[in-house]
């Protein structure tokens, strides 16, 4: 069974090692693969019509940009408005979306999770990860800020330029853009500096560099 991660870019994608750790100890794993492709919004139509893979893990900047050409979304995937995971059923492509799950896994262990819930939230970025994290927070009672270039519409928070962002204090941070990751990672997020106090907590969703 052949799988894979798609995305520009995608070079910088850790997928493959994951997944063949994820394998090591499956009886099965000699009749798995995984590899990562380079595809590009404009492809992305052809790339899920020709590809004989099995399931597909999709990446920036693909998770709403696949949304038309899938032939069915799970629920999750639904309400947020992107996808990450594809699957190949009989009825042709499934979009699922299981980043709202993982970012709550690793933000719900918080020792000071509900004294985070009485600060807003300011989420860095518009995209679909921006979407997913915005949902696992919102559907858990927080509150907050989408900082953006241009708003896009669909979130249960409000979108504001970066420059406008204000609060006396945000209580989480997330980095949402792709700002950061190799092969430019000098290039900074635009964070709210202008804050009169640090958040309790910030989260950077890019992993290259680790």
């Amino acid at each position: 069974m052949h799988f894979g991660v798609i995305g520009a870019p995608i070079a910088h994608s850790k997928s493959p090692l994951l997944f063949a750790e994820f394998w090591a100890e499956h009886p099965w794993r000699n009749k798995f693969s995984y590899e990562k492709i380079h595809v590009e919004p404009a492809d992305l139509q052809r790339f899920l019509t020709e590809t004989t893979w099995s399931g597909v893990n999709v990446t920036v900047p693909l998770k709403t940009a696949i949304l038309p050409l899938l032939d069915e979304l799970s629920p999750q995937a639904q309400a947020i408005g992107a996808v990450n995971t594809v699957v190949r059923t009989d009825k042709g492509w499934l979009g699922h979306n299981t980043d709202a799950d993982g970012f709550w896994e690793v933000i719900a262990p918080y020792p000071d999770l509900k004294e985070l819930q009485k600060l807003p939230v300011c989420i860095l970025g518009n995209g679909g990860a921006a979407r997913a994290v915005v949902h696992a927070l919102h559907s858990s009672g927080f509150s907050g800020q989408i900082g953006c270039r241009t708003q896009k519409g669909g979130f249960a928070w409000p979108e504001i330029p970066f420059d406008r962002l204000l609060a006396p204090r945000f209580g989480l941070v997330v980095q949402c853009t792709s700002l950061g990751m190799d092969p430019h990672p000098e290039i900074l997020p635009p964070l709210p500096y202008w804050t009169s106090e640090p958040p309790m907590l910030a989260l950077d969703l890019v992993y290259t560099p680790i």
